[in-house]
C-alpha cells in the first residue's frame, strides 16, 4: 500500500473566482499556526490585538501569491511567496505554498529546502512532512523518506496510514526487516488483517524466512477456520519455495475437510507436477475436472489461469486440452465448456479447430457476446468471409445493440469489395447508436474510429465523397493523430485531385507519426506527382521501394512507373509496370501503359 500522495491543486481561469480564492488563502492562514498578527501581551482590560499596517500589506501580499498560485501562474507565485519571507522569515505557509510549487515542476532539492524550512518554523504540521518525504522518494532517497514518515508517525500516532508509507519507504530502502517491525507495530496498534499479512509476505521471502512467513498466514487460518484461502496460501508459499512435501500436506488438510475442493485439487496438481510425479498430477487433474460434484463455473474459474499460462508456455499445451476435453465431457452439451475447448483450441494456434467449437458453443444456447466477437475475429484471422457474413448476421440477429456485429460484418462485406453492403451495415450500426435504448459504452472511442475509417473507405469507392471526407473529418475529431485516418484521407483526396494542399500536410503529418510504413510513403510521393513535383515524388516513391513488402504490392510498382514515367525514365517505368502486372495489378490499365509506353 502506497502512498498518500497529493492531489495537485485545481488551476482556475476565470477572474470572477478572486473572491473564492481570497476566502481559500484566509481558510488556509488560519488553518496553520502561523499568523500574520503579532501577538500582544495580554493586558488585564483587553485582550483583542490588532494588525500593524505592514502586517496587513504581507497578509495581502500573501494572498496575491495564492492567487497567481491557483490560477497556475507559478513564476509569479514564486516571487511573490518569497517576497512574503522577505517580510516575514518565519512565514511557514509561505514555505510550504514554495514546496508545493517546487514539487509539482520537478525539483525536489528545493522541494526539500523549502519543506525543511516550514518544519523548522512549524514542526506540527503533517501536510509539511507528507511533502518532504514524497521529494525525497522521488530521489530515491528512500531512507530518507522513512526517516521522515517516522517523524510524522510520532507526530500522528493514530494515523496508520503513515505506518504503511513508512513501512514501503523501508522496504524500498533494502531495510526488510525494520519494513516488517513497522507492520507488526501497527498489527499491535489495531488487529491482525489481511492486508497487514499480504504487505509482510514477500517481505519475508526475501529475507528468507519462510516460517516466519508461513505463521504469519496462520494468524488468519486461526480466525477464519472455515475459510480454505488462508491454508491454501500457506501451501503456496511452500510451493514457492519448492518444499512440496510440506505444501502437499497442507493442500490434503485441505480436502479432509472439503474432498471437492478445486483449488486444493488443483493445487495438488500442480505440485505433483512440481515435483515431477506425472501419475499423481494426472490423477489429481482428472479428480478436478472430471468429478460431478464440483459445478461448471468452479471448474471453468480454476481452469482460465491455465488457458493464460497455454499463451505463455506452449509446452503445457497437451496437458491443457486433456483438461478441457475433461470438462466436455463431464458437461456435454454445456456452452461453458465447449466455449472453453475453443479457448484452448484458439490459443495453441489450432485456429479452424477452435471456429468449429465457437459455432458449436453459439448452438447451445445465448451466449456472452464476447464468445460471438471471438468467433467474429477467428473468421476475419482465417479470411472466411462468407462465415463470417453468417455469423454477424446471427449474432446481430440475437445481440441487434452490439455494435461489434455491425462492425465485422462491414468488415467481411468490405474484403470481399462488396462496398454498398458495407456501406449500409456501417449506416445501420450508427443508426443504433442513435436510439434511445442503445448502450452507448459499447461505441468505445477506438471503434467508432474503425468504423469512420471503414466508411470513409468505402464512402470513396462508391464515389459519395462528401460523405467520405466527413467520416474521416469526424474520425480525426475522435484522434487527430492516427495516422491511418490521415494516410487513408490524404490518398482519396489526392486521388480526386482535390485540396492538395490539405493532403499534402496529413501525408506528412502521417509519415511523421509512423516510420517505413511503404504506403504512407507512397501517399506522400502519389501527392508530390499530382501537385507536378516529380523529383520530390520520385526521392519519396524510392524510399518506399526500399521496403521489403513495396515489391510485392502491385499498387506501389505501378505509381512507382508512372512517376519513373515523368521524371522521363520511360524504360524504367515501363519494367516497373511489368512487375506491378506480375503481381496482379489491374490488367487494363497496365497493358495499355506498356503497350503505349506512357502513363494516359
Amino acid at each position: 500500500m502506497h502512498c498518500k500522495y497529493h492531489t495537485t491543486t485545481t488551476r482556475l481561469k476565470n477572474k470572477t473566482v478572486f473572491i473564492r480564492i481570497i476566502a481559500i488563502a484566509f481558510v488556509f492562514l488560519y488553518a496553520t499556526n502561523t499568523t500574520f498578527a503579532k501577538k500582544k501581551k495580554k493586558d488585564k482590560r483587553v485582550t483583542t490585538s490588532v494588525l500593524t499596517k505592514a502586517e496587513l500589506e504581507t497578509q495581502a501580499l500573501f494572498i496575491e501569491a495564492m492567487q497567481a498560485y491557483l490560477l497556475g501562474n507559478n513564476q509569479e507565485a514564486v516571487v511573490k511567496f518569497n517576497s512574503v519571507l522577505k517580510r516575514d522569515k518565519n512565514n511557514d505557509a509561505s514555505y510550504y505554498q514554495l514546496t508545493k510549487i517546487a514539487y509539482e515542476s520537478g525539483n525536489m532539492d528545493k522541494a526539500i529546502e523549502y519543506a525543511n524550512n516550514a518544519i523548522r518554523i512549524n514542526p506540527n504540521n503533517e501536510y509539511y512532512f507528507q511533502y518532504l518525504a514524497e521529494a525525497k522518494a522521488e530521489k530515491n532517497d528512500f531512507e530518507g523518506a522513512a526517516k521522515t514518515y517516522e517523524s510524522l508517525v510520532k507526530l500522528k500516532p493514530k494515523e496508520y496510514d503513515y505506518y504503511y508509507d513508512w513501512a514501503y519507504m523501508l522496504s524500498k530502502a533494502n531495510k526488510l526487516k525494520e519494513a516488517v517491525d513497522v507492520y507488526n507495530l501497527v498489527e499491535q496498534k489495531t488487529s491482525v488483517s489481511e492486508e497487514l499479512i499480504f504487505q509482510k509476505q514477500p517481505l519475508f521471502i526475501k529475507l528468507g524466512k519462510i516460517e516466519d512467513a508461513v505463521k504469519d498466514v496462520e494468524k488468519l487460518t486461526k480466525l477464519y477456520p472455515n475459510e480454505p484461502k488462508y491454508q491454501l496460501l500457506v501451501g503456496e508459499i511452500y510451493e514457492a519455495n519448492k518444499q512440496f512435501d510440506k505444501a502437499i500436506a497442507v493442500y490434503n488438510k485441505v480436502l479432509t475437510a472439503d474432498e471437492n475442493n478445486a483449488d486444493a485439487l488443483l493445487a495438488l496438481a500442480e505440485a505433483y507436477r512440481k515435483k515431477g510425479d506425472d501419475t499423481k498430477h494426472t490423477e489429481y487433474i482428472n479428480k478436478v475436472f472430471g468429478n460431478q460434484n464440483i459445478d461448471i463455473d468452479s471448474k471453468i474459474m480454476t481452469f482460465i489461469p491455465y488457458i493464460e499460462k497455454l499463451a505463455k508456455d506452449s509446452t503445457m499445451k497437451k496437458d491443457v486440452l486433456k483438461m478441457a476435453d475433461l470438462i466436455m465431457a463431464t458437461h456435454p452439451n454445456n456452452m461453458k465448456a465447449t466455449t472453453a475447448k475453443a479457448d484452448v483450441l484458439y490459443t495453441s494456434g489450432l485456429k479452424k479447430e477452435a471456429q468449429t467449437q465457437y459455432i458449436l458453443a453459439t448452438q447451445l444456447g445465448d451466449v456472452p457476446s464476447t464468445v460471438w466477437i471471438q468467433l467474429y475475429i477467428l473468421d476475419l484471422e482465417l479470411d472466411d468471409y462468407d462465415s463470417l457474413i453468417s455469423h454477424t448476421k446471427k449474432g446481430i440477429a440475437q445481440n441487434p445493440k452490439d455494435p461489434f456485429g455491425y462492425f465485422y460484418n462491414a468488415l467481411a462485406h468490405q474484403n470481399k469489395k462488396e462496398y454498398k453492403e458495407t456501406s449500409a451495415i456501417l449506416l445501420s450500426g450508427f443508426d443504433m447508436q442513435r436510439q434511445k435504448n442503445a448502450d452507448l459504452s459499447l461505441y468505445t472511442p477506438q471503434l467508432k474510429l474503425q468504423m469512420l475509417i471503414a466508411l470513409g473507405d468505402v464512402s470513396f469507392e462508391l464515389k459519395n465523397y462528401e460523405r467520405s471526407d466527413s467520416s474521416y473529418e469526424a474520425a480525426l475529431e475522435i484522434d487527430p493523430n492516427n495516422a491511418t485516418v490521415l494516410n487513408n484521407y490524404a490518398y482519396y483526396l489526392s486521388e480526386r485531385d482535390n485540396k492538395l494542399e490539405k493532403a499534402e500536410k496529413m501525408s506528412k503529418k502521417s509519415n511523421l507519426l509512423v516510420d517505413n510504413n511503404s504506403a504512407f510513403i507512397d501517399t506522400y510521393a502519389w501527392i508530390m506527382y499530382k501537385m507536378k513535383n516529380y523529383s520530390e515524388a520520385l526521392e519519396w516513391i524510392e524510399q518506399a521501394m526500399e521496403l521489403p513488402d513495396a515489391k510485392e504490392r502491385p499498387e506501389l510498382l505501378q505509381h512507382y512507373g508512372d512517376i519513373l514515367f515523368k521524371a522521363g525514365k520511360v524504360e524504367d517505368a515501363v519494367a516497373q509496370w511489368k512487375r506491378a502486372l506480375e503481381k496482379g495489378g489491374d490488367k487494363t490499365i497496365l497493358e495499355s501503359k506498356i503497350r503505349n509506353k506512357k502513363t494516359e
